[in-house]
């Protein structure tokens, strides 16, 4: 790797230095742009940005550091056996093995530009940075990134082209002075052709129709922790890992009623469990509804003859949850869903009442669902029927091959003075809430988790408090199962939504009682909530800037479309209809006013009346008789304002030159003009006009201004 100093090179011009300063900074915001997914690994960003440091150290420097090309070659040759490596062993997916591609293949190619088609391959592999972070991620900061990316790339654009006409004209080196001032010049032309763009695109966004785009590169960012931990298969500790994470999952919007406390958003429900594991049987089947152009009622479907609810719902509590791109297709319902609707052609409804999006392509972005919130208590007080249907009791009364003797014995002790099954579930729920903790440290493997639990360790997170209670509830003989969701919400007051991040994933119990259906039960002991402090406010701003780039940009179809429409029509309406008020409102007062007038008015005053009239319609003339006036003023005392005098004074000279067929041409100076003329005389008195105009137009001599009218007399007078 060779160093050339700034002597051996030959001389930089303007556009030179500006085109390699931009393309430099085009690099760098790629790169910033793909860095701020985080989905980098740190090794990867630590080496490419000291490369880049490196990069613009020299170029600050004025010197390069060159690769050889054959060094090049072989570095190539070595990365193409390294990216079938990292593909299937260290990275193990597609997108990152070719985004480190990428950035190898980036860092060799500034370090080692030979031609001028090195440096648009330079632009190309920026440009790829940013779609690999559109791909990894659509946050807010992605919106900061692509705006400084399309500045700098306007500004590489513009250079290249003056770089290469700058080279085809040979244009002679300038001074430094000159210099400056074309490069502030072209620095603040770019700038205004940057936002002129962007204000032009953001109009353009707004106004032509479209699709939702949200989703649709998602899926090429790989899977995480959040859908493996809402699958049909769950090991105990899925729900716990998600629980670790602070990134928002969803925010919902409260279209009608209040948000209920602690309020349960269903997701999956699991039938059997294994003692290690919880997951649905094979004939788990599902009712799948159309739902494109209408919503879908939830509380009267049956499947298999098997009601989902008992007992006729109505909704209390309507939303609207607007998902991150975390790629689920899982519709999570305020408990106990009753309706929902959203832009989605098809949906399936589990036996155990999940409700998943069912056609395929992009993950959910949002929709819209009702509530009942009512507490069940008054029907289930005294719940002793064992009339469960064969589906119910088919799904949701086994018990695990193994059972510890000791857990039905539990069971059975904690609700011996329970005279209810419902009285029995409670205290179940209100044993384990009062006797367990809660903790975050998942356990290493278990012969018997559950026994563990309940009988040694007695702390755990939310499966382990929710399975335990589901195994006992059975050995009592009640249907339970455990579903998985979130439970509660931080409210943000910014924007008066409510943020469910990863550390609200829950795992609960819902029993079932046939006077009523499913009730949902949560023996898990309330977690702390964080302190309100200005870091956690700044999150909130961070947040509701967050959620209005999903729900306006990333999520924006036609149905925003239309909404925002109706808003700007709403508005303008209400800005007309004001106007129009404000409007009558003066017309009535000055036609009052006119009453008044008339009625006081006497005979003898209706010439007053006229002067007004004649006052008012004067008035769009009024400019022109203001001009008229100065200029008159001007041509009787030219010695006030000798300069503006001197032009009004030859203006009319040369009206009287053009009636003698003598006219000055647009070319010829005021001399030249006097020059040209062929009559002596004329041409003496018309020469001597013209020193004096100039003094007194140039020099501002009220002397020789006060001499244009006489002169001017002279040549009007002559015959």
């Amino acid at each position: 790797m060779a160093s050339i100093p700034a002597a051996a090179r030959p001389h930089i011009t303007i556009a030179e230095k500006f085109f390699q300063g931009s393309l430099y900074l085009l690099v760098v915001m790629g790169f910033c742009a793909l860095a701020s997914t985080s989905k980098l690994d740190a090794f990867s960003v630590v080496l490419v940005a000291f490369a880049l440091l490196l990069r613009g150290y020299h170029l600050y420097r004025g010197t390069t550091i060159s690769i050889p090309e054959r060094l090049t070659s072989y570095l190539t040759l070595f990365y193409l056996i390294f990216f079938a490596l990292d593909y299937f062993f260290l990275s193990q997916g597609f997108v990152s093995a070719t985004v480190h591609m990428v950035l190898f293949i980036m860092v060799i190619k500034i370090f080692s530009v030979q031609r001028d088609r090195d440096l648009l391959y330079l632009a190309v592999l920026s440009f790829l940075m940013v779609l690999a972070a559109a791909v990894l991620t659509v946050d807010t900061i992605f919106l900061l990134m692509f705006f400084l990316f399309i500045l700098t790339a306007m500004s590489t654009f513009v250079s290249m082209e003056m770089r290469r006409s700058e080279r085809e004209s040979r244009v002679v080196a300038i001074s430094p002075s000159n210099a400056n001032k074309f490069s502030r010049s072209l620095y603040g032309m770019v700038g205004i052709l940057a936002v002129f763009t962007l204000g032009v695109a953001v109009v353009i966004f707004f106004v032509l129709p479209r699709m939702s785009l949200g989703g649709y590169l998602q899926s090429l960012g790989g899977q995480n922790d959040f859908v493996t931990g809402f699958s049909e298969t769950l090991n105990l500790g899925g729900i716990g890992r998600i629980q670790q994470s602070n990134a928002p999952v969803m925010h919902v919007q409260v279209t009608h009623g209040t948000l209920p406390p602690d309020v349960k958003w269903r997701g999956v429900s699991l039938a059997e469990f294994d003692g290690h594991r919880w997951f649905n049987p094979p004939y788990d089947t599902a009712f799948v509804q159309r739902l494109h152009g209408a919503g879908l009622d939830l509380w009267p479907l049956r499947i298999e003859d098997a009601p989902l609810y008992s007992v006729a719902h109505r909704p209390t509590f309507g939303y609207r949850v607007i998902m991150e791109p975390v790629g689920s297709y899982i519709f999570f319902l305020a408990s106990t869903p009753v309706r929902m609707s959203g832009p989605y052609y098809e949906v399936a409804v589990s036996i155990g009442g999940a409700v998943t999006k069912n056609d395929g392509g992009r993950s959910i972005d949002f929709y819209d669902g009702e509530a009942d919130t009512t507490d069940p208590e008054p029907i289930l007080r005294n719940s002793k029927s064992v009339n469960y249907a064969p589906e119910v009791s088919l799904y949701y009364l086994r018990l695990p091959p193994q059972l510890d003797d000791r857990i039905p014995s539990l069971a059975r002790t904690i609700t011996a003075s329970a005279n209810s099954n419902y009285a029995r579930a409670l205290a179940i729920e209100k044993y384990l809430r009062g006797n367990f903790e809660y903790t975050l440290n998942l356990p290493g493997a278990e012969d018997d988790p559950l026994a563990n639990f309940l009988f040694k360790r007695k702390k755990g997170h939310c499966e382990y408090f929710a399975s335990s209670m589901a195994i006992m509830l059975r050995t009592l003989g009640i249907p339970a199962r455990v579903v998985n969701g979130f439970r509660g919400g931080e409210f943000n007051e910014v924007n008066h939504t409510y943020v469910i991040r990863g550390r609200d994933a829950h795992s609960w119990v819902e029993a079932f009682f046939p006077e009523y259906g499913w009730v949902t039960l949560d023996p898990t002991p309330s977690t702390p909530v964080e302190g309100n402090d200005t870091l956690s406010r700044l999150a909130k701003y961070m947040d509701a800037m967050h959620e209005m780039w999903r729900e306006w940009v990333i999520n924006y179809d036609f149905s925003h479309q239309a909404q925002l429409s109706s808003e700007i029509t709403a508005k303008a309406s209400n800005v007309h209809g004001k106007v129009r008020h404000w409007y009558w409102d003066k017309y009535s007062r000055m036609l009052g006013w006119l009453g008044t007038i008339r009625g006081g008015v006497a005979a003898g005053n209706v010439v007053l009346i006229f002067v007004l009239g004649a006052a008012v319609i004067a008035i769009p003339f009024l400019p022109r008789m203001w001009r008229a006036f100065q200029r008159a003023r001007f041509l009787k005392n030219p010695q006030q304002a000798p300069s503006t005098s001197a032009s009004l004074w030859y203006a009319r000279m040369l009206k009287v030159m053009a009636r003698r067929g003598i006219r000055k041409s647009p070319a010829q100076t005021p001399s030249e003009f006097a020059s040209a003329i062929d009559d002596p005389e004329v041409q003496r008195n018309v020469i001597v006009f013209t020193e004096h105009y100039e003094r007194a137009r140039f020099a501002d001599s009220a002397e020789d201004a006060s001499r244009l009218p006489q002169l001017y007399d002279a040549l009007a007078l002559r015959k």
